[in-house]
């Protein structure tokens, strides 16, 4: 079955960079699947006022902001364009164009019709991040902002036997049934973990004909996200797979230690499913 990735193109105040869209394509070129890229063009409203004016051209920043969106919206969309047909991968193009305070609810939207979202972690796009990861209903995997081959031969699964890492390993079927090599990484000194999840989850990968192992790691009193990234570099995987945790309160994501230091702070692509 063909796979179906959602790359957005962010545009304000920071774009999306070549970087990710060279990996993106290259993700759909070694997955042999369809790539969407949607440019996100913001408008800001007008606030401005007689006393505000004679301060500042609020206006006038409003426009210099959507026309600055504008060009890059179609720049980024050109070059995901001619790189994917440079790459025979099948790509199409999408817009929204959307008042900047509503974009979060409406990329977690639009990401629902794809089989993965494709998103580069950076500063000013963390509400965006946390927005689909948590109310797309899509795995989103995580780009650091760097070149990255798309082949995913060697995949590490973050496992703790809960609901939340096994909804994340079914969710990565699609690159699980690719690997060459799949390490189980389970962190033993912060909470008790059920070996025996584990253990039926490298049974099953291995009568699918993949090869798979667990591994154990320890904290040592160091963020649960970090440990399991480092790993996971240090054995060069290719991809982690991990689940998502968090909850609304107040409106406000609270979030677990894992997901926190994956969302802060990334080595290799990640994927996250809530």
């Amino acid at each position: 079955m063909k796979r179906h990735l959602f790359l957005p193109l962010l545009t304000y105040p920071d774009a999306t960079s070549e970087f990710m869209i060279s990996n993106a394509v290259a993700l759909a070129h070694h997955m042999q699947a369809t790539l969407t890229v949607c440019a996100v063009e913001i408008t800001v409203p007008d606030v401005s006022n007689a006393l505000s004016s004679l301060i500042i051209d609020v206006a006038k920043m409003a426009r210099d902001a959507e026309a600055l969106s504008r060009k890059r919206a179609s720049v980024l969309t050109q070059r995901a364009v001619d790189e994917a047909k440079a790459a025979s991968v099948d790509v199409s193009t999408r817009e929204i164009r959307i008042e900047e305070p509503f974009l979060v609810e409406a990329l977690a939207e639009a990401s629902r019709s794809y089989d993965f979202v494709l998103l580069e972690l950076a500063g000013v796009s963390r509400p965006i991040v946390e927005a689909v990861l948590f109310g797309s209903g899509r795995p989103l995997i995580l780009y650091p902002r760097a070149p990255f081959g798309g082949r995913m031969d060697h995949v590490a699964i973050a496992w703790d036997g809960s609901r939340a890492a096994a909804r994340a390993a079914h969710d990565a079927l699609a690159f699980l049934e690719r690997a060459s090599r799949v390490c189980l990484l389970s962190v033993i000194d912060e909470k008790p973990i059920k070996s025996e999840t584990g253990e039926y989850l490298i049974e099953n990968l291995l009568k699918s004909g993949v090869m798979a192992e667990a591994m154990q790691v320890r904290t040592r009193g160091e963020p649960v996200g970090e440990v399991l990234q480092d790993k996971a570099f240090e054995v060069r995987a290719d991809l982690l797979v991990m689940g998502g945790f968090g909850h609304s309160r107040l409106r406000e994501f609270v979030l677990g230690g894992a997901t926190q230091a994956v969302l802060t702070r990334i080595t290799l692509p990640v994927l996250l499913s809530h």
